[in-house]
């Protein structure tokens, strides 16, 4: 009997503690992404690891050449380092210029094949192109 009594005290004690650690993990974790952003017309620039937690990368660069352009998809494809192709799409925002002058996904068209830098952001949803600068 006292041997039954002392399970059942030795098994509350490890159900007690599951639920103590488990309620402390829960109050550790992240809050929903919507807490970080500011509203609508209030908005800053973040940081590398604010945009991270948002699931956005950390702005890179890359050189290449153009390999394909669909416009009526918005995408652009360049022909990276060692011939590694990378899809990148363009969006409202993205800033082009062919040459000296300012251009547009159907001037892209005609720069297949032509030296490219791009700045980009890695997205969990794909790269998205921040500027496109084609060699005149």
């Amino acid at each position: 009997m006292i041997r039954r009594h002392s399970w059942n005290v030795f098994v509350l004690a490890i159900a007690l503690a599951l639920v103590a650690g488990s309620s402390a993990i829960a109050q550790t974790k992240k809050p929903p992404r919507t807490a970080h952003m500011a509203p609508l017309g209030k908005q800053t620039k973040m940081s590398s690891q604010q945009m991270a937690d948002l699931g956005f990368g950390v702005a890179e660069s890359l050189s290449g050449t153009v390999q394909m352009v669909v416009a009526d998809q918005n995408l652009l494809v360049v022909n990276g380092p060692n011939g590694v192709p990378y899809d990148l799409k363009i969006t409202p925002k993205t800033v082009i210029v062919v040459g000296d002058k300012a251009g547009t996904i159907e001037s892209l068209g005609g720069a297949i094949g032509k030296q490219v830098s791009v700045g980009f952001v890695p997205r969990r949803d794909g790269n998205f192109a921040t500027r496109v600068e084609v060699a005149g």
